[in-house]
């Protein structure tokens, strides 16, 4: 089949799931799942889809598993809204003759959560009735992608991830599984399109209330642009993407089109620059002995407070 046609396949796959599938009976439960992975991409504006040529992969695209060129491991680690949430990242992926593998996991956590109530709960507030801690709880979001991808034209790569959930929250314990698959077409030389289907199978996370959370398809579509510079004595990136069939609640605003930049000098200093949705992001990068490697991003947000962002790789 021509790359042509096998992109067209993609597109139509995107937009069924996104447009045709009935969205009911999400109580947005994907909301832990859309805070992204790794300093770099936040520094770019999150706009990674199309680039995804790290270990980061199995969560941005798993088709760029298919370009690793070494072994990598990330560790990264994330205060969102001025600390109020903890997320950590660790992915670790690996070239093979037959394609890329990879396994990340991910971990949100809020904690010392104070739950209150009145001292007499049969009584009115007031000064002699006031609300006290009557416990603290933690809550945690897992999340484990087992992911591969593969070349299958010069031009054309894709991948699929598989990915288990585990919530565990002070309403009770729930789990699940989804599948996410992507692909990545060179247009032109420099010039890469990326899209990746989000939850393919309405991603659905049992509760051992009773009760269950549904996560619906949706996709991000993206280009990219790498170009080097010899008068700059670097390599430019640009990127950007669109995330179609984002669902968020009320309180978060969409973040739906994003856009990056990245100036990386002689292969060893990089300095990022984005917009998330609506919030500016920034980043820097320095890589050393062509082992190791680490990158800073900050995220800014005038109602929550920002969001910093440190990654850690080695390459071996």
């Amino acid at each position: 089949m021509r790359p042509v046609s096998i992109l067209l396949l993609f597109s139509l796959t995107l937009f069924y799931p996104t447009r045709v599938l009935p969205q009911v009976d999400t109580r947005y439960g994907g909301e832990p799942l859309l805070l992204g992975a790794g300093a770099r991409p936040m520094g770019m504006g999150s706009a990674f889809v199309a680039i995804s040529n790290d270990a980061t992969a199995t969560y941005w695209n798993p088709a760029g598993l298919a370009g690793l060129e070494a072994n990598e491991f990330q560790a990264q680690h994330a205060e969102r809204f001025g600390g109020a949430i903890n997320h950590d990242v660790f992915t670790l992926a690996s070239p093979y003759p037959i394609g890329g593998f990879g396994i990340g996991l991910t971990r949100l956590g809020v904690d010392n959560i104070k739950l209150t109530a009145l001292e007499n709960p049969s009584a009115p507030a007031g000064s002699e009735n006031r609300p006290v801690v009557t416990r603290v709880e933690t809550t945690t979001d897992y999340a484990l992608y087992l992911s591969y991808g593969r070349r299958i034209h010069p031009d054309l790569a894709v991948g699929a991830s598989f990915k288990l959930i585990w919530r565990n929250l002070a309403v009770g314990d729930g789990s699940g599984y989804g599948i996410d698959i992507g692909l990545l077409y060179n247009l032109r030389p420099g010039i890469t399109f990326g899209m990746s289907i989000r939850n393919l199978t309405r991603t659905k996370i049992a509760f051992d209330s009773g009760s269950n959370d549904k996560i619906p398809p949706s996709a991000w579509l993206g280009i990219a642009y790498a170009r080097r510079v010899p008068s700059l004595k670097g390599d430019i990136t640009l990127s950007t993407s669109l995330h179609l069939g984002e669902q968020t609640s009320s309180v978060t605003d969409t973040q739906a089109f994003r856009v990056g930049a990245e100036y990386l000098y002689k292969q060893i200093l990089a300095f990022r620059t984005g917009v998330e949705g609506t919030h500016f992001t920034a980043g820097t990068g320095l890589k050393f002995l062509d082992r190791f490697s680490l990158d800073l991003a900050f995220l800014e947000h005038d109602k929550l407070d920002n969001t910093y962002r440190v990654s850690a790789s080695v390459y071996f």
